[in-house]
Order: C-alpha cells, then sequence, then structure tokens
C-alpha cells in the first residue's frame, strides 16, 4: 500500500475518533460557537482536555466533599450584554470522552453572594458522567466570595450596579443555560436527553428563580434551603446583633450556645425519642429566660450563668425581628439551630466580649442600604434598622426575590422540584420555605404532583448538624422525572447508621416505637398540620412599617 494511502486512511480514523460518533469529541475552542442569545454578544470562547484533575467536590445533596479525578473538556464562554458593561463567564466542563457522557445536563448553583462554586462542584458532576455547567454573574465566585459583597454592587457611592444585580439575580441563569446547552451539542452532537440544576442555599433561589422565571429549560430542579427572599432574610437575620447592641452586653459563644443545649433538653422528646433533635420545632415553647440565673460549665475551670441579657439576645434570634408596632421583619431561627455559626457572632478575651458580625448578614447594609462603604453599622438605631429592612424589600423583590408562588409554566413543562429544610438551619429559617410552599399549595392545590417540600430535623444549613441528611435527592429527582417514580418521602441517614424518611409537607416525621435508629420506626402523618397554622398569612405581611 502507498504511503499516501496509508496517511489517508491514517486521517480518516482520525476524524472518526475526533468525531462526535467516535470515542473523543475535538475539545478546542474551534469546535463551539457562541448561540443565538438576544441581547448578548461572545467576547470569547475557549476549550481544553485536562486529563487527571483531581478536586475535592461537593454534591447538592451531599454533608461533605469527596475527592475526584475526572478527564474533561474544559469549556469557558464569555460574554456580555451591549451596554451594560457586564463580563460573564459560563464554565461547561464536559466529560472527555464521548462514552462517559450519561445524557444529562447538570448546572449548579452558587451560594451566598456568589452565582457560582467552580471546581468545588463541577467536578463530582462530571465524575458522576453530567456535563457540568456554571456562571459567574459577571463578578467573582467562589466560597470566599459568597460571604461577602464585594465592590462590583456599586458603581460609585449611592449608586448600586442594577445591571451586575440583574445578572445576579436571574438573567445569568438563562444564558448559563442555552450556552451549556448549545456547547453540549456541539460536543456530542446531540443535545442532553435530560438537563437538571442543582443549588442550596442561593443555589437553591436561583432553582426557584429558574422554575419561576424560565420554567421550560430544565427538567428537575433541586432547590435546597433557597433564599427565596434574600432581600428580606439576610438584613434580618443582623436582628440580634442589633439587639446586642442596643443592650450593650455581648454574652459569650458558651452561653449562646448553652441556651441552645438547654432548648435541646427541653424539647428533644417532644417527638417521644431523645436523640438530641428538635423534630417538633413549632411545639417546642421553652423559654430563654426560665434558665436565667442557673450555673453553666464553659470548661474545666470556667463557669458562667445564664443571663437576662443572654436571654433577650437569643430571643431575638429565636422570634425574628418585630418593630415596636409588631409588624414581622422576618422569621427567626428553630431552637436547636447553632445561634453562634452566622447570628450571634461574639469573640471574648480576658473574660470581656464583643460583637464579630457575620460578614455575610452585616456587609448587607453598607452595600445595599446605605451604598456606601463608609456606613458605620455600629451606629445604626433601631429605626433605621427597620427602615432598612423595609428599604431592602422595596428595592430588591422583584430584582432577586424568588417567592412567585406561581409554577404554572413549570408544571405545564412537565418539571419536577425536589426541596429540602432542614429544621436547624442555622442561616436561612425553614420557616420561609414552609411559608413559599403553603402560598403555592394554596395557588394550585395539587402543586405536589410536581413540586414537594421536605423538612429535615436537625439538619445544619446545607451541611451538617445532628439530624439523617438526605444523601440521594439527585437520584431521587432523576427517578421521579425520568421514570415516574413519585419520592413519596427522601431517604435520610447519618454516620451512625440512624435512617429516617422525610416526609414531604405538609406532612411529618412521627416516631411509632422502637428501634430509633431504624427507618420503620418512623411514619409520615398529618396529625399536626391544623395546629401549626399557615404561616404563609403572616408571610405576606412581612412589610416593615
Amino acid at each position: 500500500m502507498s504511503p499516501l494511502n496509508l496517511l489517508s486512511i491514517g486521517l480518516s480514523i482520525s476524524q472518526a475518533l475526533l468525531s462526535p460518533v467516535g470515542g473523543t469529541p475535538l475539545c478546542s475552542s474551534s469546535t463551539f460557537k457562541f448561540p443565538e442569545l438576544k441581547g448578548a454578544e461572545v467576547v470569547s470562547i475557549s476549550a481544553n482536555a485536562v486529563h487527571n484533575f483531581t478536586a475535592l467536590s461537593l454534591k447538592p445533596s451531599s454533608p461533605e466533599p469527596r475527592s475526584y479525578t475526572i478527564d474533561f473538556c474544559n469549556t469557558t464562554v464569555t460574554y456580555t450584554h451591549p451596554g451594560w458593561n457586564d463580563t460573564i463567564n459560563v464554565e461547561v466542563w464536559l466529560p472527555l470522552e464521548h462514552q462517559n457522557w450519561n445524557g444529562r445536563l447538570e448546572a449548579l448553583g452558587g451560594g451566598g453572594y456568589s452565582a457560582g462554586f467552580g471546581s468545588l462542584v463541577l467536578t463530582q458532576a462530571v465524575a458522576e458522567g453530567f456535563v457540568a455547567v456554571d456562571t459567574d454573574g459577571g463578578h467573582e465566585p467562589g466560597p470566599y466570595a459568597a460571604q461577602k459583597p464585594g465592590d462590583w454592587v456599586l458603581t460609585s457611592p449611592g449608586n448600586v450596579n442594577l445591571h451586575l444585580l440583574e445578572d445576579f439575580g436571574s438573567r445569568s441563569l438563562y444564558d448559563m443555560t442555552i450556552i451549556g446547552k448549545a456547547i453540549t451539542e456541539a460536543y456530542f452532537g446531540r443535545p442532553p436527553r435530560y438537563s437538571y440544576f442543582g443549588g442550596c442555599s442561593g443555589g437553591g433561589r436561583q432553582g426557584l428563580m429558574i422554575a419561576q422565571r424560565y420554567p421550560d429549560q430544565y427538567d428537575g430542579i433541586l432547590s435546597l434551603a433557597p433564599a427565596i427572599n434574600i432581600e428580606n432574610l439576610i438584613p434580618a437575620g443582623y436582628w440580634a446583633q442589633q439587639v446586642m447592641k442596643g443592650l450593650g452586653v455581648y454574652p459569650s459563644p458558651c452561653e449562646i450556645n448553652a441556651f441552645t443545649n438547654a432548648a435541646i433538653e427541653a424539647c428533644d422528646m417532644l417527638d417521644g425519642v431523645k436523640d438530641g433533635i428538635i423534630s417538633a420545632p413549632d411545639l417546642c415553647d421553652f423559654n430563654p429566660h426560665s434558665v436565667v440565673g442557673q450555673s453553666i460549665p464553659c470548661n474545666e475551670t470556667e463557669r458562667r450563668v445564664f443571663t437576662e441579657a443572654g436571654a433577650n439576645v437569643v430571643e431575638a434570634a429565636w422570634a425574628g425581628p418585630r418593630n415596636p408596632a409588631g409588624n414581622i421583619g422576618w422569621f427567626g431561627l428553630n431552637k436547636d439551630a447553632s445561634l453562634t455559626a452566622t447570628y450571634i457572632n461574639t469573640e471574648c478575651s480576658n473574660g470581656t466580649c464583643s460583637a464579630a458580625p457575620s460578614e455575610l448578614l452585616s456587609s448587607w447594609f453598607p452595600y445595599f442600604v446605605a451604598k456606601d462603604l463608609e456606613f458605620e453599622i455600629s451606629n445604626m438605631t433601631i429605626a433605621e434598622f427597620f427602615a432598612a429592612l423595609q428599604l431592602s424589600d422595596r428595592e430588591y423583590d422583584s430584582m432577586m426575590a424568588a417567592a412567585s408562588p406561581d409554577l404554572s409554566g413549570f408544571r405545564d413543562a412537565g418539571g419536577k422540584m425536589i426541596s429540602w429544610h432542614g429544621l436547624a438551619d442555622e442561616t436561612i429559617p425553614p420557616n420561609g420555605s414552609i411559608a413559599y410552599y403553603q402560598q403555592v399549595l394554596e395557588l394550585d392545590p395539587s402543586a405536589d404532583e410536581f413540586y414537594r417540600l421536605y423538612e429535615a430535623p436537625g439538619v445544619g444549613h446545607c451541611v451538617g448538624g445532628s439530624g439523617p441528611f438526605p444523601r440521594y435527592a439527585l437520584e431521587e429527582l432523576i427517578a421521579w422525572v425520568e421514570q415516574g417514580v413519585v419520592p413519596e418521602t427522601l431517604n435520610a441517614s447519618r454516620a451512625d447508621g440512624t435512617v429516617r424518611p422525610l416526609c414531604p409537607y405538609p406532612s411529618q416525621q412521627i416516631y411509632e416505637g422502637g428501634d430509633a435508629s431504624d427507618t420503620s420506626s418512623f411514619a409520615c402523618s398529618s396529625k399536626r398540620v391544623e395546629e401549626r397554622g399557615l404561616i404563609a398569612d403572616d408571610f405576606r405581611f412581612f412589610r416593615p412599617s
């Protein structure tokens, strides 16, 4: 055979291997083009093959990260909305080998002030066979950026960057989806069979926003511990710090944690099981003032006592802000949530304690309310605090809130959505999710046919806590979407072998007797639903005067 024929055969084999029909599609920027996306314009597209990439990565429904090693086509699409002066990056990580793709796309959300978490969430999705997609929303992404808003929020003192806030609130989510699907089709020669979105906290808000505004984009959505009304819950979470400042007293972390432990001790058995979990927070009427004066062992050498000031501060965190007229600013935390994680942060030295407020909460006021980074939050009065809640609601509700109860578009498109919220969430009060779901059911009493909310007793914010964790929510969502297997309960477990069913609202988990580590000892019941009442009736009027 002539050298020319050998070369021709070699080229044919190479082209087959690099085509979508062969084993390895071509991972090159020339493979991709920017999709039709009204109001957007491409800046650049880059792509390169990455081999043996190893990183710790976290699934939206997993309590701890794991190490994964993957081969993938790392594609970044950079674009802008002409006239908006924004630059947004969408990452699309594709399984490098065609046979390693499961035919699905999974978009991953961010949290806090970050629209995306990059490799922290993308790696595991590729390892599971998905095309993984996220967006930076036009500003710095990642866990560190999630904790505090950056300079992107303001264009100048007194002026927020409305375009970047629109990107962060919703616009970039639509763009990400269109771009992700186009890149997938260009690489594999066909679109994904199914598309999923998963996120917790701010990512949970993103999931609800997609269901409400872009209802036909995803087959399934995981919206976990969602920051539904981020414009309300973040500034309202500062209330306990505001109360401390007004009292001029800053209780030690030891005292604050002791109040939580006392509440758990008082309310643990309300469900019939002593397990360190308040499974029926609506029935827990523990009053922190009832233990004032009692001794607290803090360590081997130090003892403190419960104080009246400490009780007032803890009560503020549990009840949520109420102004002098009695109007509610937002929900408080449940009584087994860790108060020293976000809401009541103090630091002590030589027996003297001072405020150390969470930047997640305190930064909202200079960036979004005063719109002035020189704003001194320590000088804010109670009246100014409630005025700030009102301003936040008025200026950012339409841009950031994912609170529309009308999910008819998502329902009609055939979408399915699972939400769960830890009842011991230390950052986002779970009653916000319950109130929203009540509104959804009021508008559509059959909404549980496509959207279900599960309460997770003892579970903290997205991860952590002492309660059994719903580790396989994504798998159960996929079974619902693709096989019609309705998730009557979510399976939840913890490291000690305890397994319990999480119940779809409005039913609640109840103990029926037997081994508390055995799932058969628990069932779902609507027995207490009427006693709980419709907190959504208050939710409609969360507009401080």
